[in-house]
């Protein structure tokens, strides 16, 4: 997305499935700060990126204050809302789920503002503290990225106790009837959207070509150790989040507020639910982002939990130093990893080469990762070995491209020919496959003695810049590769035209 920013490219053409609130965000507004010149596409995403997590870090403050934490109750449960893997999506990484993250909390906080509310009477019936900013969330959200949907049975149960709890009639008030207004609009108004996006893109998540090969949704859900890598991914979203049984065994007989948790609950479940069904295109250990919401649902949950216990047990504050601590180190840990090249990659590298055997898809794009990164790192001969790999398993025209120009790149001029005959006996329409080729074939003349083989290459060389024109009348490279061609080794000759 940086580069659709960079390059002003239609954001329908990149990524034609982002909702409206997606796109102000990620294209529109980095674009403008772009154009009028006060930062780049990057900058302007890492601002974003900080913006929000000072907004995280106040949310998990208001819950905290919410839920009528004090001290190391307050601190710890604030702790485990900022403090995870999800952190690392606030670092400037330009999609909807940072966002959906920070309505998540606002919702929750919400929602247990409405539960918390004691029925004061303003004169005109009961306040419904929260409703307001809870609808305004849902309808952020369902603008935003079409997973907000999760939050309705959750919003559905607060309006049902509201509801229940200030008697008839009080849905009649105008602040109520726009509380409830405002997400049903947006979701009447986003629905056909969304149902025609998930129809016509997200097929690719839930019945790729591995779930089809592992015999349906069900059978996949539990193929190739993915319930480990799932366990493994809810541990760096949410590191506390594997005591949250335990907590919940503890205060089975104290939980005065089981309403709360109830809607908690209810928030997470359609995420929980539906993670171990959903198979991101690039794979789990690349695609984490698209569980960033969920490990911030389940994390709400294990703060509740582990606030109310440090609540109902004064004496053991303590502990509450040691889980902040603890989630706290973790989530450093994830930040330091991704910021820095020499220790990130040879965990990519690892999981590629170490058992497990992953899928065919998950190497391919996972290779395909590892030889865009050096190839913007200028590595040259470890993005073609990289991109190679990625071509033996997935190899689309994009991979293949980039494979014979990083290849060309190390010198290898007679691999990157054989690169581009590959690629455009797949495309034979592919403009930069003809480019490429013409090029590479120019230089393997220009290192050639006189005689056949330089005779061969420029004869190739002109052959494709030749096709190029054919397909792309007046094009200045092949015009220009012709001409340089024509003034070094004069014009063509006529035994050479054919």
């Amino acid at each position: 997305r940086q580069g659709t920013v960079e390059e002003g490219e239609k954001p329908s053409i990149i990524f034609p499935q982002a909702l409206p609130l997606d796109v102000l965000l990620h294209y529109r507004l980095p674009l403008q700060l772009s154009t009028v010149g006060l930062t780049d596409a990057n900058g302007a995403a890492r601002t974003l990126g900080a913006l929000e997590a000072a907004l995280l870090a106040a949310l998990a403050l208001a819950f905290a204050r919410v839920l009528g934490r004090r001290g190391v109750a307050a601190a710890t449960t604030a702790a485990l809302v900022i403090f995870g893997g999800a952190l690392g999506m606030l670092t400037g990484y330009s999609k909807a789920f940072s966002e959906l993250m920070l309505l998540t909390i606002a919702f929750a906080v919400s929602g247990l503002a409405v539960l918390r509310d004691d029925g004061r009477d303003d004169g005109r019936g009961p306040t419904p503290r929260g409703l307001l900013t809870l609808g305004l969330s849902v309808a952020a959200g369902v603008t935003l990225h079409r997973s907000a949907l999760t939050l309705v049975p959750a919003m559905a149960l607060i309006w049902w106790t509201w509801l229940r709890r200030a008697g008839p009639g009080a849905w009649r008030r105008p602040v109520v009837l726009v509380a409830i207004a405002i997400p049903l609009a947006a979701i009447a108004i986003m629905t056909p959207r969304i149902v025609a996006d998930v129809l016509k893109w997200d097929t690719v998540h839930f019945n790729p070509a591995e779930v089809q090969q592992a015999g349906g949704p069900l059978r996949a859900a539990i193929a190739n150790h993915r319930p480990l890598d799932l366990l493994n991914l809810l541990l760096v979203l949410s590191p506390f989040a594997i005591a949250a049984p335990a907590l919940a065994w503890l205060l089975r007989r104290d939980l005065s507020r089981r309403n709360e948790l109830l809607f908690l609950g209810l928030l997470a479940l359609p995420m929980v639910l539906g993670a171990p069904f959903i198979h991101p295109a690039q794979g789990l250990f690349r695609d984490w982002d698209d569980f960033a919401p969920t490990g911030i649902a389940i994390s709400l949950v294990v703060a509740w939990l582990a606030g109310e216990t440090l609540r109902l047990a004064p004496d053991r504050a303590w502990i509450g130093v040691a889980v902040t601590v603890g989630v706290m180190v973790p989530a450093v840990q994830w930040l330091e990893l991704h910021a820095d090249v020499a220790r990130g990659l040879p965990r990519v590298y690892a999981f590629l080469r170490e058992s497990p055997v992953r899928t065919p898809a998950e190497r391919a794009k996972t290779w395909d990762y590892l030889g865009i990164v050096n190839y913007r790192w200028q590595r040259w001969s470890a993005a073609a070995e990289a991109l190679g790999q990625a071509a033996e398993t997935g190899p689309s025209l994009r991979v293949l491209l980039e494979w014979a120009m990083a290849t060309t790149n190390t010198g290898d001029l007679e691999g990157a020919t054989r690169i581009y005959h590959r690629l455009l006996a797949r495309n034979p329409q592919a403009h930069y496959g003809w480019l490429g080729l013409a090029a590479v074939t120019s230089r393997l003349a220009d290192a050639d003695p006189p005689g056949p083989a330089r005779e061969a290459h420029l004869a190739e060389s002109r052959r494709c810049a030749r096709r190029l024109l054919e397909m792309e009348p007046g094009n200045a490279d092949a015009i220009g590769l012709l001409s340089y061609l024509d003034r070094k080794y004069g014009a063509e000759r006529d035994s050479t035209r054919r």
